[in-house]
């Protein structure tokens, strides 16, 4: 008799067994069905430490199979209310799967592979959606995930390398200012020659962000290697020539503005900071060349047109000065080279009045055109400006 007592146990054992483990098939016929709501109250059952029933469902795999198929169901359904249901769905439904493929001895079985293939483009179609509504972390995090999925043991060996993801990652992760990690996903697509340039202008960008001297002496080593494997790749060319000028190396960025012009004569910005860097070696004539030559492209160019006019008004200042110099009883020498001062303001107004005319709301051009006016006795024109 205690034998059979004994048997009958172990019988009404496996019978909860299997009625636990066919709430896991029931919550998936709701899910089917379009019941999410059951459906995601069924598994949670089946899931639920408190319930000692859940004991042989909480470590099964296909538990969590069905829960993140079912969380899944809930992410892509138009119904609102239902979306309720859980929140952070596409954490939750990652975490079921990855939980799934964890419990399962055999490193994950073929119906969970197709799962995550699905749920894969689950994760990159709410990656864009975050990243369209400028949650741009949350978009990391979605891409992070996805890339995750492709370096598990279901997909590794078939060594999938997706490098628009690793691109997109680190695009979002720049716009999350996250720029260590765009720096990794950014240099991964550079081993795999991916998107030509942009990936190591984007590297560039990201030291330059982070902003610490070391960090800027890194990015000069990338721009140079970048331009030494990418020699035509004109956003690499205008990093080089930003930071020569802004670091006070004007003859450096002379050479790689050259490049740029050959290969975009038209593009007036060029010119135009060619003309600065020459004018910063006090190469002032060719300078002005060079303004000229980006307002003939550009005439609506205010920035050129105030830079000439800057070289002649300190051309003036310098001679006024000389003038100043001159013995006191020598008035006709004076009279001489303040003369000259007074050719050299007159020489700067007509590109001032250009890059007034271009720019009428930069109200310290304005004051320095109208002191120009004062200074030359052109009191027509300075009281008309004064109107304004």
């Amino acid at each position: 008799m205690k034998k059979l007592f004994f048997i009958a146990l172990l019988l009404l054992s496996g019978t909860a067994i299997f009625a636990q483990k066919g709430k896991v098939a029931s919550a998936l016929s709701y899910k089917d069905a379009g019941k999410l709501d059951k459906a995601w109250e069924t598994i949670k059952e089946t899931l639920d430490p408190a319930n000692p029933k859940s004991e042989k469902t909480l470590n099964w795999p296909d538990t969590w199979q069905a829960r993140g198929e079912i969380i899944e169901a809930i992410i892509l359904t138009k119904d609102e209310n239902f979306k309720k249901l859980v929140p952070n769905p596409v954490e939750e439904a990652y975490k079921s799967y990855m939980k799934a493929l964890e419990l399962d001895p055999k490193g994950g079985n073929p119906v969970l592979k197709l799962k995550l293939v699905a749920f894969s483009n689950t994760l990159i179609s709410s990656a864009i959606t975050a990243y369209q509504a400028s949650d741009y972390v949350r978009a990391t995090d979605y891409f992070e995930k996805k890339l995750f999925i492709d370096k598990t043991s279901l997909f590794k060996t078939e060594a999938t390398i997706d490098t628009a993801i690793i691109y997109n990652t680190g695009l979002a992760a720049m716009n999350a200012k996250l720029f260590p990690k765009a720096i990794q996903y950014f240099t991964e697509c550079t081993k795999y020659g991916y998107n030509g340039g942009s990936a190591y202008a984007q590297i560039i960008s990201a030291y330059q962000q982070l902003g610490t001297k070391e960090d800027t002496i890194k990015a000069v080593e990338i721009m140079k290697q970048a331009f030494q494997k990418y020699p035509n790749d004109q956003s690499i060319n205008v990093q080089l020539i930003n930071y020569y000028i802004m670091s006070g190396q004007p003859n450096e960025a002379i050479g790689y503005l050259d490049r740029a012009i050959e290969k975009e004569k038209d593009n007036a910005s060029f010119y135009l900071a060619k003309g600065v860097a020459l004018d910063r070696l006090g190469r002032q004539d060719e300078a002005i060349e060079v303004y000229k030559k980006a307002t003939e492209i550009k005439p609506e160019n205010p920035d050129a047109y105030y830079n000439i006019g800057v070289i002649y008004f300190n051309r003036g200042v310098k001679q006024f000065d000389v003038a100043n110099a001159v013995p006191t009883n020598d008035q006709a020498r004076y009279e001489t080279e303040k003369n000259k001062a007074d050719d050299f303001f007159k020489a700067a107004v007509p590109f001032l009045e250009k890059a007034v005319q271009y720019n009428p709301k930069d109200t310290y051009i304005l004051d320095q055109l109208k002191n120009l006016y004062y200074r030359l006795k052109m009191m027509d024109k300075f009281d008309a400006l004064n109107k304004k």
